[in-house]
């Protein structure tokens, strides 16, 4: 793992870390009573919790981090019932003095070792509350050694406790607080003997480490301690990561300060320009616009589809008699006119049902036509034109084809006139010739 130097090696609760936690009840720590601050890699508890939370706080899980020690961190917290230190790098047990009303502590799988056994038993009974102890995983709560676990343990705890009812998740009987309290002296000579065992057991732990041996177990306060810090730079390399990739909101100030600084810029921008100086025409939030002539006769509408939602403090209009400019949240939308229009008496009103912007403006010469109307009408002419044309051409179609057959119905009734005369006129020449060969006179022989 790489810039590990950048994780500190005090990691504890902060008022951000309290606010993110605390989403079930609205963000809100005045009156907070359950906080949960599992896998947080923290080291220690700090005095946030004290100084912001600690007089309501009933239920706090403080689970798989690497907590050392709780110091004077829980000394307000005079209203907690349910401490979960379980998974920690608690080696002994203090602190707890103001914890008035601690009714169940979780100790699961810490080091509380043989020789700080005694002493932390001690310090807790004094809160009269305490109900519900576990103490499982430990070291003085594992140790097999003159059969410490199976016949001193528990009744070491539950003399030491009597407020106790239960311990490890069971309860406790009768029978064993009698036993427990006919073995006292035995259990406090065993106990002794294994705290010896445990100084001569360190003494040569120490001894291995500085020759270079490991711990082939991996599971004491460093090696927790080394995970967690990785664990640590692991998270905030991906936090990292997300914040890069994720897209960057605004606040409302933000917006409103961008709006403003579009604004400056445009009006100075407006007073440099000259008069007979080009507008060029810009959308910079692809706005869409329509201009309307008709809906009010001597008026020019513009409608600008504007969200519903947008704050109208974010839209400022700029009319000017061939122009408009309009700034929506910080972006530009700049129009030229068909026709001029009266500035003094121009308004602009937004929809309250779909949020649309529309601005009224009277033209300056009511009868003016806009460049657009007449490229309308033009468009409707020649539409209607077209159309008088396709149906002339119908019709001449039509006439055309009637003509036709009313030609051929001609060519046919003059082809038979035509065959009638030529019959007539061949019999009269056939009568004729044959008059004239009655009139043929006789040879001369």
């Amino acid at each position: 793992m790489t810039q590990l130097e950048h994780i500190p090696e005090r990691r504890e609760i902060t008022l951000d870390l309290l606010r993110k936690r605390s989403e079930h009840n609205e963000h809100q720590l005045h009156n907070l009573e359950e906080l949960a601050l599992h896998q947080e890699n923290l080291t220690h508890i700090g005095n946030a919790l004290n100084r912001i939370c600690g007089k309501t706080l009933k239920i706090l899980l403080l689970q798989n981090n690497v907590i050392e020690s709780i110091g004077n961190d829980l000394r307000q917290c005079r209203s907690l019932e349910y401490l979960n230190l379980a998974l920690n790098n608690l080696t002994h047990v203090r602190g707890l003095q103001g914890c008035e009303f601690l009714n169940k502590l979780d100790l699961t799988l810490n080091f509380i070792s043989v020789t700080n056994f005694a002493s932390s038993l001690e310090h807790l009974s004094d809160l009269d509350h305490l109900r519900e102890l576990y103490l499982l995983g430990n070291p003085s709560a594992e140790e097999v050694h003159l059969n410490w676990k199976d016949a001193y343990y528990r009744y070491c705890v539950i003399n030491a406790l009597p407020q106790l009812c239960q311990l490890d998740g069971v309860d406790i009987k009768k029978s064993e607080r009698i036993a427990a309290h006919q073995q006292s002296e035995e259990i406090h000579r065993v106990l002794l003997q294994l705290v010896e065992r445990e100084a001569l057991q360190v003494k040569k732990d120490s001894f291995e480490c500085k020759v270079g041996k490991e711990d082939l177990t991996g599971h004491s306060p460093g090696v927790r301690a080394a995970m967690s810090r990785e664990n640590a730079q692991q998270l905030v390399e991906k936090e990292r990561n997300e914040n890069t990739n994720k897209p960057k909101f605004k606040s409302e100030q933000d917006i409103e300060r961008d709006h403003a600084s579009t604004l400056e810029r445009i009006k100075a921008l407006e007073e440099q320009r000259k008069s007979n100086d080009r507008v060029r025409m810009k959308n910079e939030g692809k706005w869409t616009f329509a201009f309307d002539e008709d809906t009010q006769p001597g008026f020019l509408l513009l409608t600008v589809n504007v969200q519903k939602h947008l704050s109208t403090s974010l839209i400022d209009v700029d009319i000017h008699p061939w122009h408009v400019t309009i700034v929506i949240k910080s972006k530009i939308l700049r129009l030229v006119f068909p026709v001029e229009v009266k500035v003094s008496e121009s308004k602009a009103e937004r929809s309250t049902t779909t949020g649309a912007l529309l601005l009224r403006m009277p033209k300056f010469d009511p009868r003016a036509v806009s460049i657009l109307s007449r490229g309308a009408n033009q468009k409707k002419s020649f539409h209607k034109v077209r159309k008088e044309r396709l149906t002339t051409g119908d019709s001449l179609v039509a006439d055309a084809n009637k003509s036709k057959s009313k030609t051929k119905e001609l060519v046919v009734n003059i082809q038979k006139i035509v065959e009638t005369e030529c019959n007539v006129d061949s019999t009269q020449e056939m009568v004729a010739v044959e008059d004239e060969e009655d009139n043929i006179p006789p040879p001369f022989w």
